[in-house]
């Protein structure tokens, strides 16, 4: 199934614009009293037929709606900044795959890259989450130090993934229909010093496992981990 997403929705229309629109008339083909399916971005399915058509929009007549199934929980994950830029992107549609509800770029100690377009990160949880069926979008939050990060309100339980032997396995530490901050460090790992911080400040240090993993890997990993908790039973 084809699906769209329609930025602009109001009580009796949706409205595709730019690539949407030209991608549904001038590739698909689509016409007036052709019916489709959009999503709007904020959880919900939109099931309608085409009333008009422009060069760059086209309008939707609403027959029907449905809401997605929310979870119980969030799952806000702060990764890192990469050097090679697609491999965060990568993480960003498997985010998207796998349920994480919101990304922070980050910048900490050891990240080497300082910026990101934000702009492409969006476009590509547009395209996932139409790929998906994902009717709420996986929100990519403006770039922040770890330090901003720590000292903004945390949703729910701060963790911090570190490679320290000691720490304990996530999935022995969280609980089910809770919602994680977690906090995915550089290659290089968080510094000592930040992860004191983190600690002093109310985060829980914690593992992913035996295998030593890429930035983009470990925030999948962590991401899966909180999703199985909530799934048994």
């Amino acid at each position: 199934m084809i699906i769209f997403y329609a930025k602009d929705v109001d009580s009796e229309f949706a409205y595709l614009d730019g690539d949407e629109a030209k991608h549904c008339s001038k590739v698909l083909r689509k016409r007036v009293g052709d019916e489709l399916v959009c999503i709007d971005g904020r959880g919900n399915f939109l099931k309608g037929e085409i009333v008009s058509i422009e060069k760059t929009a086209c309008k939707i007549l609403i027959k029907e709606t449905w809401e997605q199934k929310n979870k119980k929980y969030n799952t806000k994950i702060a990764v890192s900044l990469l050097k090679n830029p697609s491999r965060f992107e990568w993480f960003v549609e498997k985010a998207v795959e796998t349920g994480i509800d919101e990304i922070i770029p980050m910048i900490s100690d050891r990240t080497e890259k300082q910026s990101v377009k934000i702009q492409r990160l969006e476009n590509i949880v547009i395209s996932a989450s139409k790929q998906t069926l994902k009717a709420k979008f996986t929100k990519i939050n403006p770039v922040m130090t770890f330090n901003e990060i720590i000292n903004d309100t945390i949703e729910g339980q701060g963790i911090i993934p570190h490679l320290n032997e000691m720490t304990e396995y996530m999935g022995n530490i969280l609980k089910k229909d809770h919602s994680y901050t977690i906090l995915i460090g550089p290659e290089g790992d968080f510094t000592e010093q930040e992860v004191d911080f983190a600690l002093s400040s109310g985060f829980v240090p914690a593992s992913l496992g035996d295998n030593r993993l890429r930035t983009e890997t470990a925030a999948i990993v962590a991401g899966e981990i909180v999703n199985i908790i909530n799934n048994l039973g």
